[in-house]
């Protein structure tokens, strides 16, 4: 080998050793600049988790049973909207199980006001049974309380065991329900069938009752529109505490709510000259 080829053989190795070095050095910078930025991502994901999970935990607390006015809400939900995902949470009952128990607190409230063992014949020739009668008030009743939209909780005072809740509710208008059913009645009865309603006779007042009841959900399944009062009506609701700081309504709770909800105030498109004494059977049939 000449000492030309020697010298051109070394430049080579110097030029590829050097090429390797740059290349190396390359990598390693590269892998060094991953290095750097691998933490902040981890830092963005563990403060994106923290994020979710606090507002996670603040919407739970703002949606906690410990605050009476959200247990009276949720509840509210439940009885005038018909949700019912909350429902075993908060009354411990399932969605079927609360039903019965809104449709018991009217037929037993209804059975004291008609006479058993009785049969309703319209001129048409059907016949109802006063069972019969009944169930479709009840079922009415409770349809008619869901279609209720207005409705807040307004405020509270608690005490060791429990809380009075303040809310406030556009409810039922008897005015309403009274002239719905005898509009009904004299239609379907014939226009004298009315006239004995509020009689001084406790015989016919509960016949007069029966056919109130059997009117009354006559109107709503037929499309009648539910009467709801002009101005919201303020009440109380009451809920129990229980043992873990969560409050729940009480075996009474729904019997108020219903009360409350329930007036005899003027109702949206009344503009009725009825008299109170014409509807007081209807009214007074709903005085838990």
């Amino acid at each position: 080998m000449t000492k030309l080829q020697t010298i051109i053989k070394k430049t080579g190795l110097a030029v590829m050793t050097a090429m390797t070095v740059l290349s190396l050095a390359a990598c390693g910078n590269g892998s060094q600049g991953a290095t750097e930025e691998k933490p902040k991502e981890q830092e963005q994901v563990k403060s994106d988790v923290t994020d979710a999970k606090d507002n996670k935990d603040k919407l739970s607390s703002e949606n906690s049973f410990s605050d009476p006015e959200v247990a009276a809400k949720t509840f509210m939900d439940i009885v005038f909207k018909d949700k019912t995902s909350r429902i075993k949470e908060l009354t411990h009952l399932s969605p079927d199980q609360f039903k019965e128990t809104e449709l018991d607190l009217f037929r037993k409230n209804g059975s004291l006001h008609i006479p058993e063992d009785w049969i309703l014949q319209t001129p048409s020739g059907s016949t109802y049974t006063s069972n019969e009668i009944l169930e479709g008030y009840a079922k009415t009743m409770v349809d008619m309380y869901q279609d209720i939209d207005d409705y807040t909780t307004m405020s509270s005072e608690v005490t060791d065991d429990g809380a009075e809740v303040k809310v406030s509710v556009r409810g039922l208008a008897g005015k309403g329900l009274g002239q719905a059913s005898r509009e009904v009645t004299e239609k379907y009865l014939g226009p004298d069938a009315y006239k004995y309603n509020g009689t001084d006779s406790k015989e016919l007042n509960t016949v007069m009752q029966l056919v109130n009841f059997w009117s009354l959900s006559q109107y709503y399944e037929r499309g009648g529109t539910t009467p709801v009062v002009q101005e919201p009506m303020i009440f109380t609701i009451y809920f129990e505490k229980d043992k873990n700081g969560d409050y729940a309504p009480n075996e009474d709770t729904l019997k108020e709510l219903y009360k409350g909800a329930y007036g005899t105030n003027d109702y949206q498109g009344s503009g009725s000259s009825e008299s109170n004494d014409e509807i007081s059977k209807t009214e007074d049939s709903n005085d838990y």
